[in-house]
């Protein structure tokens, strides 16, 4: 071999040799995406720290739930730096609220990948904290077809096909009983399932995104109260595309439809996820699909009104929202929103705004209770 090739040979070992120095090192830095992971069931519920029961003018019964969603941004170095205060000034708010009963009764979080955001539900002392997909479960339930060419499009230095380094990122957090399966309702209290490795898109592929259902007893009410919660691809961070980002959106939709139909997604439910922007997954699917479902909009003032997925105006109104619809045994009705922490209402402590939302459930008054197996926690 000449000079001139034997330098070019050099040249290419110390860059190939810098390279892989380069990935370890970087490797070795990566977040572990099961230390943030937190998850508890209670065995007993307190009836007292519980939504009370009222009777409305035409006999039917009713309580207020209060539900907090809010996409804290929990973001691990590199992508995030410095998140700690802020998380740690998100979880002393809500644990103050709750101390004074002042609730939210249920707490729906997004991007919960750190253990300081993961935290946050625990400092605020739920009975039960339940995560989403775990970094390393894989989907079990139905596969959808992806379109031509989007599984052989991925780009690694975009983030696609080089594994899960982060989970869901989800977590529902309440005092409120879980409603374990019986012979008539076979169906589990809580379940989740991570989207299908190819059904992403860019960076969006580094967590293990999915959707998770829980089934929640009301106090007094004849019908479970589901609870729904996602966070699909995002469109610009994703790093890809529109169309492709688009792409995964959709398909993503489909898996959240398989596991509400296969997790008993039919009754009353109260759905938050990506409705943070009318994507090409919201324009599909079950709750698109649905006449029964609706957006808790923003009203006059702080009252909520109940608007059709189409509406233009409650996309545009809020950055994040909750969805919900009723059953013949459950009525669901929106009574407030508010949106706090968004430099106005509070100082700004993630790039989502919180989004606070009442609600009023109601049933007929001669409706039997729906028992809970759950026990009452001792005096």
């Amino acid at each position: 071999m000449d000079r001139p090739r034997r330098k070019i040979a050099r040249r290419l070992a110390i860059a190939a040799v810098t390279l892989l120095g380069l990935m370890v090192a970087v490797w070795a830095v990566l977040p572990n995406g099961k230390l943030a992971r937190v998850e508890r069931r209670a065995d007993c519920y307190d009836p007292a720290g519980l939504p009370s029961v009222e009777t409305l003018a035409d006999g039917r019964k009713a309580v207020q739930l209060s539900v907090l969603l809010w996409n804290v941004e929990g973001l691990p170095w590199p992508i995030r730096s410095g998140r700690d205060p802020k998380l740690a000034r998100i979880a002393d708010w809500i644990a103050k609220r709750r101390a004074a009963g002042l609730g939210p009764d249920i707490l729906i979080l997004h991007k919960a990948f750190i253990p300081a955001a993961s935290r946050i539900a625990g400092a605020a002392g739920y009975r039960s904290i339940l995560p989403g997909p775990a970094v390393d479960r894989p989907r079990h339930m139905p596969i959808p077809i992806p379109p031509a060419g989007h599984a052989e499009g991925g780009r690694w230095w975009k983030g696609e096909g080089i594994g899960k380094w982060l989970d869901s990122g989800l977590y529902v957090a309440t005092d409120l009983p879980l409603l374990e399966g019986t012979r008539e309702r076979p169906l589990p209290a809580y379940a989740s399932d991570a989207f299908y490795a190819d059904s992403c898109a860019g960076y969006d592929c580094l967590s293990n995104k999915g959707g998770m259902i829980v089934h929640l007893a009301v106090p007094g009410a004849p019908a479970p109260l589901t609870i729904f919660n996602t966070h699909r691809n995002s469109r610009e961070p994703s790093g890809v595309s529109i169309a492709r980002a688009e792409a995964a959106h959709a398909m993503q939709t489909r898996e959240n439809d398989a596991l509400l139909h296969g997790f008993g997604g039919d009754g009353a439910m109260i759905a938050a996820g990506d409705f943070n922007n009318y994507r090409a997954g919201d324009r599909i699917g079950r709750f698109a699909n649905d006449p029964a479902f609706r957006l808790a909009a923003k009203g006059a003032g702080l009252r909520a009104r109940a608007a059709p997925m189409t509406d233009a105006k409650a996309w545009t109104d809020a950055y994040d929202l909750l969805g919900f619809r009723s059953s013949d045994a459950l009525r669901i009705e929106p009574l407030a929103v508010a949106t706090l922490f968004d430099g106005k209402n509070g100082p700004r402590l993630s790039d989502h705004d919180a989004q606070y939302i009442v609600f009023r459930l109601s049933w007929r008054g001669d409706a039997p209770a729906l028992p809970v197996a759950v026990p009452r926690c001792p005096a």
